[in-house]
């Protein structure tokens, strides 16, 4: 799509001839999900598919016949949504459990989901569920492909760039043929990693060449994106952009990871800039091929950035002009505390709204920073997308080029409009559904969760990030609400009623849900986190509910200060 003027009316409603336009667009990325993966073993033998097998006539060996109307007709779409059921992750868990065998076999996986064998394996991040989820991803046609929908940055916003991504994987995977030899090596990552090296071309087996190499324009060496420790990884990031005084451009997924490099900034910076001096060169043995990455900074001095003025970081880089990271949902948090860093010059916008399980929507108009246009792969909701209304809330039921069928996302999106240009609809996400926590028989939403957060802050300060946990070091157990303050954590800072804050959590959960209220006695505690970097093994989203217990007993083991009858330090 053309990007939008940004004076475009968004649309309210549809004409009659957009709405056809949209069905048949969409029942074309429909019919070719089906024609392409009607030959997997999941779509042959999944008893979630066998309605829709013999409404499309499969014969008895299983070969499929021609789709009558595939993509001219809503027929197909018709039969679709009334024979395929909705699906979660357990209808797919035993066929993707097939990778986990050992040895994993070729004749065992190949063609699972979607045909051929996955470029690599996504590690969901557990927000909303007891366990990760593992997504097998598979390549497709370039026109359907992640760096359609801005992967990469435009060259449009300047040759200087800082992107934060990471190119780790936690392991691989051996698939082997009969005679049991390696037929490929299937990486084990978060999905922005995964991503990042397919739309590039970075196969695993080129790493040790890879990391040697700097990308063009980019003022960070690839050895960066391997870094484990999320500290060192944003601090190391940190230190090659402010060696480059024309950076134009930051660009990371999450707008909170650039949140958390700015307070690197602001902890390190006489440090840092005593390190970059011009001809100095980065002391880190993976690092000193690059030599000098510091330019001579004319007229600055250490002593010459004042931290408090709104738009500092323009003292540091002057030609900045842009700040790309995710600002919905949880996300927004840290959005005024970075437009004060940067000042009104510089533009702070979203790019996409995905998942691990596909990514779903690009940004619309970078003045309308959390609306984004709904992207093909989203084959349809149970409300079809010509029939949506502005202003009413959905839920995401996703059919991919990956082998999801009618999946529940567990995503709440809002109607925002309609594109102008081709009828799309405009989203905007809300809340996570599916993250529901109770500690007796109650249930608490994540949305309840970040409201409740919210009705503190005039307590215990601005809350930039947050997670909550199942905190069964007490008894009865309770919900721990695990923050990160803007303001740090001395007394002074953490607000005038700081100590009630337990008591006010409690008041508002059971003011504001009936469950909570009749269920719940005395179960909650608010765990302050340090305003260092928490995040756990390098992942740079912050799932809102927690239940992984290695994530948790993480989270909790390095809690530095609690909040209760009085603000007390843990040993």
């Amino acid at each position: 799509m053309t990007p939008p003027s940004i004076t475009t009316p968004v649309l309210q409603t549809l004409s009659a001839q957009q709405v056809e336009q949209l069905k048949q667009r969409i029942c074309g990325t429909l019919s070719y999900i089906v024609n392409t993966n009607s030959r997997t073993v999941y779509f042959l033998d999944a008893p979630l598919l066998a309605r829709y097998r013999t409404e499309l006539r499969l014969d008895a060996s299983h070969n499929s016949v021609p789709i009558p109307g595939a993509g001219k007709s809503e027929v197909d779409f018709s039969t679709f949504t009334a024979s395929v059921p909705l699906s979660t992750y357990e209808d797919y868990r035993p066929y993707i459990l097939r990778f986990m065998e050992s040895p994993c076999l070729q004749s065992s996986v190949d063609n699972l989901l979607a045909p051929g064998l996955p470029m690599f394996i996504a590690t969901s991040s557990g927000t909303s569920g007891s366990s990760a989820k593992y997504l097998p991803k598979y390549a497709h046609p370039m026109t359907m492909t992640v760096k359609s929908i801005g992967m990469s940055i435009p060259e449009v916003h300047g040759p200087t760039k800082c992107a934060v991504f990471s190119l780790r994987y936690t392991h691989t995977l051996d698939v082997l043929d009969g005679a049991q030899r390696v037929v490929k090596a299937i990486p084990f990552s978060i999905v922005s990693a995964g991503d990042f090296r397919s739309c590039n071309g970075w196969e695993i087996e080129n790493d040790v060449e890879l990391i040697k190499t700097r990308l063009s324009g980019h003022v960070t060496p690839v050895a960066v994106a391997f870094i484990k420790p999320y500290y060192t990884f944003l601090l190391m990031h940190a230190l090659f952009a402010i060696g480059e005084r024309s950076l134009t451009t930051f660009n990371m997924i999450f707008i909170t990871v650039f949140f958390d490099l700015v307070r690197l900034v602001e902890d390190h910076w006489r440090t840092s800039y005593t390190q970059l001096k011009p001809g100095r060169s980065l002391t880190s043995r993976a690092l000193t091929t690059y030599g000098p990455i510091s330019k001579p900074r004319e007229g600055a001095a250490e002593n010459s950035i004042d931290m408090h003025d709104v738009g500092w970081l323009k003292q540091i880089w002057p030609n900045l002009t842009l700040v790309i990271g995710n600002v919905s949902g949880p996300f927004s948090a840290v959005l005024p505390r970075v437009r004060s860093y940067v000042g009104p010059s510089v533009s702070v916008q979203g790019i996409v709204y995905a998942s691990s399980e596909a990514w779903i929507g690009a940004i619309y108009n970078p003045n309308l920073a959390t609306t984004y246009v709904e992207r093909p792969e989203s084959a349809e909701y149970i409300t079809q997308a010509w029939n949506l209304e502005v202003g009413k809330k959905y839920e995401v039921v996703l059919t991919t080029r990956d082998g999801l069928w009618r999946y529940r996302l567990g995503d709440v999106l809002e109607i925002a409009g309609f594109a102008p240009e081709d009828g799309s609809p405009l989203i905007r996400f809300l809340e996570r559904r599916s993250a529901v926590m109770r500690v007796a028989l109650e249930f608490v939403t994540e949305a309840e969760l970040r409201e409740a957060v919210r009705s503190i802050e005039d307590d215990i300060g601005r809350v930039v990030e947050f997670s909550v946990v199942i905190d069964d070091r007490w008894f009865p157990r309770r919900y721990g609400f695990l923050l990160e303050l803007e303001s740090g954590l001395e007394p002074e800072n953490a607000g005038p009623r700081a100590h009630a804050a337990p008591r006010r959590l409690q008041e508002y959960l059971s003011s504001t849900n009936s469950t909570f209220a009749r269920f719940s006695s005395d179960s909650v505690v608010p765990v302050v986190e340090d305003r260092g970097l928490w995040k756990w093994g390098g992942q740079m989203k912050v799932p809102t509910v927690v239940y992984n217990p290695e994530m948790k007993d993480w989270l909790i083991g390095n809690v530095v200060q609690e909040l209760g009858d009085g603000l007390r330090k843990i040993t």
